[in-house]
């Protein structure tokens, strides 16, 4: 969440349509900057979104630190390749609050590209269908020589696994007496749909279970009743990718492999449409979570010598 809100200001058409789901408040401040107000032990307290990014990537350098029993003190970080100039500004600034030294911003799907050693590749044109948490992010690139050329990007900055647990609550919502009142209710209820929607990934179907304010609420949803009430979700996405296509003059045929990034990728379903879409059976091997984290490490390896 803190990523979409990260270098944009409050009156962002985004940002007051996350909102309305999100269960924290949040407030203007800093000329007009979304900053996220949460009450802990009776108190209110107020942080940026790069206060927020610095938080995750402390905790990231901690981990790192205790793995290789050392310091670190230089990063490569990974943006959506459509991230503007503040975004990936205020993205620097997250780094500098976490005491990194960031040695360069690299895109995602590039940094997807490398990790699947596309570099070292035979040359062509490939797809990146990078669907995380938060964001939708395409890119066409073309190799040549070990060098990508970005062709086209595009994507949906607003868009992402979470909407599709929102999508998953709206539908349990209309087919029983459920009913979100509080905040905490709010964020019970995304909790719920995200293990059910990630068991769906792997089975027919899975019960939907959640205790709220107003009483417990149980239901079992079919993937075939999940993919249907998310539909018109995966449609945007491929409606990008049809997009980036136009906008890079070229067919489908033209597509010599789309590689797959993000969590969300792991839905049969996404799988299925970009294969239908692109006509080649996506790339899958590496683990989508990880895919652009490792070849972040790759371009920090070459980067540090």
């Amino acid at each position: 969440d803190a990523k979409r809100l990260i270098g944009r200001k409050i009156d962002d058409t985004s940002v007051q349509s996350d909102m309305k789901h999100w269960p924290f408040k949040v407030i203007s401040k800093d000329e007009g900057k979304p900053h996220v107000q949460v009450s802990f032990k009776g108190e209110d307290k107020v942080f940026s979104p790069e206060e927020i990014s610095a938080m995750i990537l402390v905790k990231m350098k901690e981990i790192a630190e205790a793995y290789l029993g050392s310091d670190v003190t230089h990063a490569v970080i990974t943006v959506p390749a459509y991230f503007d100039d503040a975004q990936r500004q205020a993205t620097k600034d997250a780094a500098q609050l976490a005491g990194l030294n960031v040695l360069r911003l690299i895109n995602e799907p590039t940094a997807a590209a490398i990790a699947y050693g596309l570099d070292q590749s035979s040359e062509g044109v490939y797809a990146i269908y990078d669907l995380g948490g938060g964001t939708f992010d395409i890119s066409i690139l073309r190799l040549t020589r070990g060098v990508f050329e970005v062709l086209a990007t595009g994507g949906d900055s607003a868009l992402g696994g979470d909407d599709y647990d929102r999508a998953l609550v709206e539908f349990v919502q209309s087919t029983t007496q459920c009913v979100v009142v509080t905040p905490s209710d709010k964020a019970q209820v995304m909790v719920a749909a995200r293990a059910c929607k990630e068991a769906l990934s792997s089975q027919d179907s899975m019960q939907f279970e959640v205790t709220l304010a107003s009483g417990a609420v149980a239901c079992t949803v079919t993937r075939a009743k999940f993919e249907e009430a998310c539909k018109p979700l995966t449609q945007r996405t491929l409606n990008a990718v049809r997009k980036a296509l136009r906008d890079a003059s070229l067919q489908k045929q033209d597509i010599q492999g789309v590689v797959m990034v993000g969590g969300s990728t792991r839905m049969p379903h996404i799988q299925t449409a970009v294969a239908e879409l692109l006509g080649c059976e996506p790339l899958t091997n590496l683990n989508p979570d990880e895919v652009v984290a490792l070849g972040a490490a790759i371009q920090a390896n070459q980067l540090a010598g």
